[in-house]
């Protein structure tokens, strides 16, 4: 369904590349913690209004991940497509809040419950299968 509405025709080959790669983010116990990181930055975009930067690891490249809009270019387009074997648990992923949000941000998914630890001095956000460390970006 976000493919439909990401892209509008989904042809057989895109199909079968999503597939694929829910078939490998299922088989490596993925799947759950990717729809928990969506759900999370979906509630930080509702209950806060503060939205993340594209960010930068491994979903960079994933077809599913820029139709559950956790990626905002279309990996299709780019030609920047991982290989599905790269998604190797725990995954590492880095997303991006401006400097002024950032606090609010991890605050906010301390007090719904998300466990968020330190690591050489970064937020981390720890789910059973991927650690997503959470990063500032000063803007001009």
């Amino acid at each position: 369904m976000g493919a439909r509405q990401k892209m509008g025709e989904v042809n057989d080959d895109v199909e079968q590349r999503i597939n694929e790669e829910i078939m490998v983010l299922n088989n490596m116990g993925l799947a759950e913690d990717i729809l928990t990181l969506k759900n999370a930055l979906d509630s930080l975009r509702r209950d806060l209004n503060i939205v993340s930067e594209p960010s930068k690891g491994i979903l960079a490249g994933s077809v599913v991940a820029y139709c559950l809009d956790l990626e905002p270019t279309n990996p299709l387009e780019t030609g920047s497509l991982l290989n599905p074997s790269d998604f190797l648990p725990p995954l590492q992923l880095t997303i991006s809040f401006d400097n002024e949000v950032r606090n609010q941000a991890v605050d906010w998914l301390k007090q719904h419950g998300f466990t968020v630890t330190t690591l050489l001095g970064q937020p981390m956000l720890k789910l059973p299968n991927i650690r997503v460390s959470i990063r500032r970006v000063l803007k001009p």
